[in-house]
């Protein structure tokens, strides 16, 4: 008789799946299932539960940033309908961010300046181009805000033709 590779599992939600755990030692895949029983909860309720988070947070974040807006006097976003939501959820989660690590970030910087510069930001489509990579500084997003004052001034398009 083979050893088995798949397990139910009771989770502490009360449901219970099959689990596929070939890659734990046979010795240990009891023990293992019954861990994960006790202190997970099933896909279902782990979807449903993000789910909920993610509504919360759709529903709470733009009043947030309508009102860090109106806090600091920033104009409204220009751009397509889709675009302004978005970009505003970028700029108040940005500038947030820079807010916060105005006073620990070395070498230090004005936090007052760079919302100052980012008024100057209008057009949607610079915060969704710019700010959306996860894997930005702050000195990387100082940056950006602060060289993108001169944007005004290039051509609209990088294509010659």
């Amino acid at each position: 008789m083979a050893i088995a590779t798949h397990l139910p599992i009771q989770f502490k939600c009360g449901h219970t799946e099959t689990k596929d755990l070939a890659s734990t030692p046979p010795g240990k895949r009891r023990a293992k299932a019954f861990g994960l029983g006790k202190n997970f909860i099933c896909s279902r309720c782990f979807k449903a539960s993000r789910r909920d988070e993610l509504d919360r947070d759709n529903r709470d974040l733009p009043v947030q940033a309508q009102g860090f807006e109106e806090d600091h006097g920033l104009p409204e976003l220009t751009g397509s309908e889709g675009q302004v939501p978005w970009a505003t959820r970028l700029r108040y989660q940005v500038l947030t961010d820079l807010i916060e690590a105005a006073d620990s970030h070395r070498p230090a910087f004005d936090a007052g300046q760079v919302i100052e510069v980012a008024k100057s930001l209008v057009r949607a489509g610079w915060w969704i181009d710019n700010t959306r990579d996860p894997d930005l500084t702050v000195d990387d997003l100082l940056t950006l805000i602060t060289t993108a004052i001169d944007e005004a001034d290039l051509v609209a398009t990088e294509n010659p033709f």
